[in-house]
């Protein structure tokens, strides 16, 4: 029975990971303007399904935004430490 439900939640494929970028960027920026009550709504009126793939892909978005910071700002932090090294001697 389990192997059931894991088959189930596998096949379910979250939309809001599918929007574009600007559809989802107006959506993220309205749901954390507008906090405690963007996801009041959101239970209301999509159900708490829906909420919860708002929130993962919101998530999702968070963890890849803060993954490509992180890789931009060492990739600065070697090429700089380089071109010290080189130009310093």
């Amino acid at each position: 029975m389990n192997s059931d439900v894991e088959k189930k939640d596998s096949q379910e494929e979250n939309p809001y990971l599918l929007m574009g970028f600007w559809e989802f960027a107006i959506m993220s920026t309205l749901m954390i303007a507008f906090f405690p009550w963007s996801l009041l709504f959101c239970v209301i009126f999509y159900g708490l399904t829906e909420t919860k793939y708002i929130v993962l892909a919101m998530l999702h978005d968070a963890v890849k935004t803060i993954l490509a910071i992180l890789f931009i700002v060492f990739t600065l932090v070697v090429v700089i430490g380089a071109s010290v090294l080189i130009f310093a001697s």
